[in-house]
């Protein structure tokens, strides 16, 4: 299998096992067999889940930061190689990047309309509101606050 790096690992979310990716030199998408290498780390596996931003997405390009769940601890700054199968030397190349359109983002399904609110047919009195407000009557006082501070002795009470 060739390999080619796609990203690295800048944050690990023990508790939830998600690597966080910085995706520096290529794409990744679900289905992608990636290999996470470093000091002490080497995790292969497929990718089964890609988050951006906590939306779950099925392919991410280059220059996103995406979630990705993995089997074992990963740590910061190992690197992300995206497993390839080795190109035969008689099968035809795939078409480059360029020559390929690029689709357009899938749209988000788009909220349904409110009906707008029906209006009532009773007339309105044209009668101006007074703008001032009502007085308040006086509240019963609170039991004035100790000058001590609640750790000194003398705001400390003693049980006899």
């Amino acid at each position: 299998m060739e390999r080619k790096k796609v990203g690295e690992v800048f944050h690990f979310f023990g508790h939830i096992g998600v690597a966080a990716i910085k995706l520096t030199d290529g794409p990744l998408a679900v289905g992608d067999t990636v290999q996470i290498q470093g000091p002490s780390t080497n995790l292969e596996q497929t990718v089964d889940s890609l988050q951006i931003e906590h939306g779950i997405v099925a392919n991410a390009a280059q220059g996103q930061e995406v979630g990705m769940k993995v089997r074992d601890r990963v740590r910061e700054k190992d690197f992300v190689y995206k497993l390839v199968p080795p190109a035969e030397p008689g099968a035809p190349k795939a078409p480059s990047k360029k020559a390929v359109a690029k689709k357009a983002p899938a749209k988000r399904p788009r909220a349904k309309k409110r009906p707008a609110k029906k209006r009532s047919t009773k007339k309105r009195s044209t009668k101006k509101r007074s703008t001032k407000r009502p007085k308040r009557t006086k509240r019963a006082s609170r039991a004035p606050r100790r000058k001590a501070r609640p750790g000194s002795r003398k705001s400390r009470r003693r049980s006899r």
